[in-house]
């Protein structure tokens, strides 16, 4: 079998293995209803298309569409900071395939560039290919042309592409070279603040696949793909990953985190052993930038929106503060990736104790995080006067969203959002509260007095809602097992 046919068959074994994971976790039924959902969900807002393009234009939703691609190709592609944690992980007597150069003729790179093709493909039959897919339903009562839904199809994966390969050479590069990835970091903001201050290039190549569905023009397909490959051979090329046989030495700290954490009362030992895990295990920055890294690109993406491509949108820092709970459940889903619990099984601990300690931690980091990102972002938006009002959306989103997803997955957030019975009951909680804050803050600088005793009302009933959750959690996860 020659090099190509042996790369397919690691991806095929891959793809297999994935499909296994995860339907072994949720269930083969409900692993499959959520592209059906994303399906679904895509079809009504195309039937709805005639009512939208009344109040935005194709272009501004061709912009969105793309930039949300983009997105989320960025979220799901820090591979490398994470390679060496997937390669190790067992789930109990079974290990991935990704561990098998430790024991096999087989090296790393090859084995994980089979993982990265893997995932694209994943990524894209679980999420892309269903949201394009329920536009080409729509077709007979749109009417919709189906070459256009084809060239959609085309020009939403190649921004999903860039982002995904970005964000995995991006994080290559950080993992092996810290200070370069810090240096290249800057420089390209250099760069970019020069262009558009001097215009030295159009900043619409900074996207090529929007300009490809804009233009349709064929120099924007090449240098899309050539991008993707660029990026995706400097990612492949410069990862590293140590398999687990370097030892470090630490000076006991265990006392004295416990000490630090005594304000957590019976859940101060374990909130210092999570803490201890969070700095040990190198994680304590990639938490942190799941956090405030979608802030800053949400922020950014919206500038790009309204600055370069000239499309107004009336977004202040209220806006921003309900999107802050949103992406707090990105820090729990991290929290509880790291490690396995089920050593726990056999200590006088019990689930319910272990995610309010989850809960702790997060609340630490959100409440600095959130605060300096909405400070910051008001003294740039000069929207200071606006604060008080954005850190009580911003405290109480975050405590609703925590809550509730803390109630309904446990130390399982990753696996049980798949599940369409547990994610249609997280969107039903967290998606009517949070779009009324979103509107609400559209119409708070035309009506201040009254939008504000409204938002103040919804922030109260979240808050009451997150004091309900928390107090449930002993109820719901006191008598789970660890184990999976």
């Amino acid at each position: 079998m020659n090099a190509l046919g042996r790369h397919l068959r690691l991806v095929r074994l891959m793809m297999s293995e994935e499909l296994r994971l995860n339907a072994g976790m949720i269930g083969k039924v409900q692993f499959l209803m959520f592209p059906l959902m994303i399906l679904v969900f895509s079809l009504l807002i195309s039937l709805a298309s005639p009512q939208l393009l009344r109040s935005t234009s194709m272009d501004e939703i061709y912009v969105i569409l793309h930039l949300l691609m983009f997105a989320y190709g960025l979220s799901v592609g820090s591979f490398a900071l994470f390679g060496d944690r997937i390669a190790n992980r067992r789930f109990g007597e079974v290990s991935l395939l990704l561990g098998t150069p430790t024991l096999l003729p087989v090296s790393f790179r090859t084995i994980f560039a089979a993982f990265y093709v893997k995932d694209i493909i994943y990524y894209l039959l679980y999420s892309v290919a269903p949201l394009v897919g329920g536009i080409a339903l729509s077709i007979p009562v749109t009417g919709f042309r189906a070459v256009s839904v084809l060239f959609l199809l085309l020009t939403a994966t190649l921004s999903f592409l860039l982002g995904i390969s970005l964000s995995f050479a991006l994080s290559s590069v950080y993992v092996r070279w810290k200070n370069a990835f810090l240096a290249l970091l800057g420089g390209a903001g250099v760069l970019l603040l020069t262009a558009y201050i001097w215009d030295l290039f159009p900043l619409r190549y900074l996207l090529p696949s929007l300009m490809l569905q804009r233009t349709a023009d064929p120099w924007y397909l090449l240098l899309s793909t050539a991008a993707v490959v660029a990026l995706s051979a400097i990612a492949i090329m410069t990862l590293e990953v140590r398999f687990g046989k370097a030892s470090k030495q630490f000076e006991p700290e265990v006392l004295e985190a416990d000490r630090k954490f005594a304000f957590a009362g019976s859940a101060r030992s374990l909130a210092a052993k999570d803490w201890i895990d969070l700095k040990r295990s190198r994680t304590l920055g990639p938490v942190m930038g799941a956090y405030v890294g979608p802030l800053l690109l949400l922020a950014v993406i919206f500038w790009f929106v309204e600055e370069m491509m000239q499309v107004p949108i009336p977004i202040n820092l209220i806006f921003y503060s309900a999107m802050i709970g949103f992406f707090s459940v990105s820090i729990y889903g991290w929290l509880n990736m790291l490690d396995a619990p089920a050593f726990l099984e056999v200590l006088p601990v019990k689930v319910s104790e272990m995610v309010r300690t989850k809960m702790i931690m997060l609340s630490l980091f959100a409440l600095a995080l959130s605060t300096a990102f909405l400070i910051g972002l008001g003294v740039a938006r000069d929207e200071l006067a606006l604060l008080p009002m954005a850190l009580l959306v911003g405290y109480s989103t975050t405590a609703f969203t925590v809550c509730g997803t803390a109630y309904l997955t446990g130390l399982r957030t990753n696996s049980y959002l798949f599940d369409p019975r547990v994610l249609s009951r997280f969107a039903l909680m967290c998606i009517p509260p949070l779009c009324a804050l979103v509107i609400l803050s559209f119409e708070y600088p035309g009506n201040p007095l009254a939008m504000g005793l409204l938002i103040v009302a919804i922030c109260i009933a979240l808050l009451a809602g997150s004091v309900l959750f928390y107090r449930r959690i002993d109820a719901r996860w006191g008598r789970e097992s660890f184990h999976f």
